[in-house]
């Protein structure tokens, strides 16, 4: 399955710090360098920490809550270190299912990019972005 080339630089330009924002985006042109963006999802340093909350307490109910803002979603499109899901687009409880608690780096892009939830390795590493910033 192909990356949606678009969104993820919609997600690139929104929430990645600038230093390494021109970097990712080469390396998404590309199948054969999008695994070097991939392999970072695991760290959270990538990510402009202004635009992130932490997510706390019931991590499904908070991501619903927060996501509810942009209307009925019924799916989200999924960066991930776990092939099995990257590059798909999966109904919100199943990749909420598929990531919180997994300990990969993935990324759940919500509508346009307008909401982000991150999940990287390692305890209480699950953030997602506030409400629209643009």
């Amino acid at each position: 399955m192909t990356s949606n080339i678009d969104l993820e630089a919609k997600v690139i330009q929104r929430f990645v710090i600038k230093t390494k924002q021109e970097r990712y985006m080469t390396f998404i042109k590309s199948e054969k360098t999008r695994s070097k963006f991939i392999n970072d999802l695991s760290h959270i340093n990538f990510l402009r920490e202004d635009l992130f909350d932490k997510v706390e307490g019931n991590e499904f109910e908070f991501i619903k809550q927060r996501i509810k803002a942009l209307g009925n979603l019924k799916d989200c499109y999924v960066i991930s270190e776990n092939q099995r899901i990257d590059k798909k687009r999966l109904d919100i409880d199943t990749a909420l299912t598929e990531t919180i608690g997994a300990d990969q780096g993935t990324l759940l892009v919500f509508g346009e990019a307008e909401i982000l939830y991150s999940e990287s390795e390692g305890f209480n590493n699950r953030w997602i972005s506030k409400q629209k910033q643009f």
